[in-house]
């Protein structure tokens, strides 16, 4: 099969890459970084330099292809919601043009939400937006929060043996790991369902005080306390890290909507959850490693430019 991959060889584009080079088949990956050519030509797949935004660009690269995998990514601005919808368009439209039949969407969970789920209703909009094309089968994958999120703890942790969250401590929240992700991307790139498909993501789900349980056990800092901020806190603590106003805002609202996980997973429930196999544990075993060694790639960044989760 050809197939042409958008998210370069990100926290995803990493592991399904290889799997589909290995399984034998064409793959294409667009990145917008040169550099990052030699590393795609050593997997044994073919870089294509552009950006998502360019709707001449794809056309070109989904021309031909027996599948495409969308995603986002890059730095959205100011206005996420617009950006969402004006690429959404573009994807659409480039789509119609290279007579792609099959497609697999990154997606999130919280894409079957209104405004009312902040940040996540991008996804909402990119879905509806898809949605319009004919004949062609759709596969949605839907992940819950990367693990990779958790990440942005370690600073406090090694400072003031604390997790700060506006979430509550007892709040059941569902995570997910990219390897279970990118497993269930594969097959659907390689066979996707007819018609309009929805695919959740799940890894593992926890409160904020089990996570806090295990790390005070995996780091041996029995004094790891979860606490618990307002969304003033925050909102604050985001604009402090660069975060235009706007999008923290959103940011703030996405957390308010987790507040409430019977209401923001009633729509996961109904569609039978795909559930992986990297646990709670696993990650802790990880994040003792990252906390381990200060320099590990791992360590928090400035707010994300690139999106590195489904639940930014």
């Amino acid at each position: 099969m050809k197939l042409t991959l958008l998210g370069s060889l990100g926290n995803i584009g990493r592991l399904t890459v290889p799997a589909l080079v290995k399984a034998g088949h064409e793959v294409t990956v667009i990145t917008t970084n040169p550099k990052r050519q030699t590393a795609i030509k050593a997997i044994g797949a073919i870089p294509a330099v552009g950006s998502m935004t360019d709707e001449q660009f794809l056309t070109t690269e989904f021309t031909g292809a027996d599948a495409v995998y969308l995603m986002l990514s890059g730095n959205a601005g100011t206005d996420l919601l617009a950006a969402a919808k004006t690429q959404a368009q573009i994807f659409r439209r480039a789509i119609t043009a290279a007579h792609v039949h099959n497609v697999v969407d990154l997606s999130s969970v919280g894409a079957d939400g209104g405004p009312d789920v902040g940040s996540l209703y991008a996804y909402h909009l990119i879905e509806d937006e898809l949605r319009k094309l004919s004949d062609v089968n759709l596969a949605f994958v839907r992940p819950v929060g990367f693990y990779s999120n958790l990440y942005a703890n370690l600073p406090t942790i090694r400072t003031q043996h604390a997790i700060f969250a506006n979430i509550p401590a007892t709040v059941q929240r569902a995570w997910a790991d990219p390897r279970d992700i990118a497993a269930t991307i594969v097959p659907l790139l390689e066979a996707t369902p007819a018609g309009q498909t929805v695919h959740y993501v799940v890894s593992d789900r926890f409160s904020g005080e089990q996570l806090a349980t295990a790390l005070r056990s995996a780091l041996a800092l029995p004094d790891l306390k979860y606490i618990e901020i307002s969304d003033e806190q925050y909102n604050i603590n985001l604009l402090d890290q660069g975060v235009p106003k706007q999008i923290a805002a959103s940011f703030v609202q996405m957390s308010t909507a987790q507040r409430q996980p019977e209401k923001f997973y009633a729509d996961l429930k109904q569609h039978n959850p795909i559930y992986g196999k990297i646990k709670l544990a696993d990650f802790v075993h990880e994040f003792t490693a990252a906390y381990n060694n200060p320099a590990d790639k791992k360590r928090p960044q400035p707010w994300p430019k690139e999106r590195r989760n489904s639940c930014f």
